[in-house]
C-alpha cells in the first residue's frame, strides 16, 4: 500500500483502512455473509498493496464488487463439481452390481444405451463394459487394463457422465430409476 509521501498529500495506509473498512464490509454483505465480507474486504486491501491512488474510494468499492463476483463463481465452480460428483456416486452405487442393483446394462434393452454406449471413447467404452456387464471392481478393471485404479474412476466419470447428458434427450433413463 501506499506510504505518506512527504509532502503529506496521500493518507496513510492504516488511515484509509479505518476509513473505509466498515463501509466496504458493509457493501460487501449486501451479497454475502459478513464473514466472507470481512476476508474479502482484507483481500482488497492485501492485494492493493502499493496500488491505491490518491482518492482510493472508487477503486476500493470497485475491488470489492469484483472480489464478490469472483467469489460467486468459484462457488458456482465447487457446487458444480459437488453436483456432478454426488450424482455420478449415485449412479455408481445404483448401477454396482455389487449392491444387488441392476447394471446399467441389464436394466434397459433399448437400443440407444448400446448405442450410446457405443460412441464413447475406446477406454471409455471398455471400461463402462467391464464394470456393468462383467461386473469388474475398479481395482479388477485396473489389473485387467493395465492402468492405475484413478484412472479408472476418472473414465467411469466422464462416461457416465457423457451417457447421463444422451439419456436426458430420451428421459428413459431417469424416468426408470429414479
Amino acid at each position: 500500500m501506499q506510504h505518506p509521501e512527504d509532502d503529506g498529500s496521500m493518507k496513510p495506509v492504516a488511515q484509509i483502512f479505518h476509513e473505509y473498512y466498515s463501509a466496504l464490509v458493509g457493501y460487501a454483505c449486501k451479497f454475502v455473509d459478513l464473514h466472507t465480507a470481512e476476508d474479502l474486504v482484507q483481500d482488497v486491501f492485501i492485494q492493493a498493496h502499493g496500488k491505491l491512488p490518491l482518492n482510493p474510494r472508487s477503486y476500493l468499492f470497485r475491488s470489492v464488487h469484483n472480489k464478490c463476483l469472483d467469489y460467486f463463481k468459484r462457488q458456482q465452480v465447487h457446487r458444480r463439481f459437488v453436483q456432478d460428483a454426488l450424482l455420478t456416486q449415485q449412479e455408481l452405487e445404483h448401477f454396482n452390481p455389487e449392491t444387488g442393483h441392476k447394471s446399467l446394462l441389464e436394466a434397459s434393452d433399448e437400443r440407444s444405451v448400446w448405442e450410446a454406449i457405443e460412441q464413447l471413447p475406446p477406454k471409455c467404452r471398455e471400461i463402462i463394459k467391464l464394470r456393468y456387464l462383467q461386473g469388474l471392481k475398479t481395482a479388477e478393471i485396473s489389473d485387467a487394463m493395465g492402468i492405475s485404479s484413478r484412472t479408472v474412476e476418472t473414465q467411469l466419470y466422464k462416461a457416465i457422465k457423457q451417457l447421463r447428458s444422451v439419456f436426458r434427450k430420451f428421459s428413459i433413463f431417469f424416468s426408470s430409476f429414479f
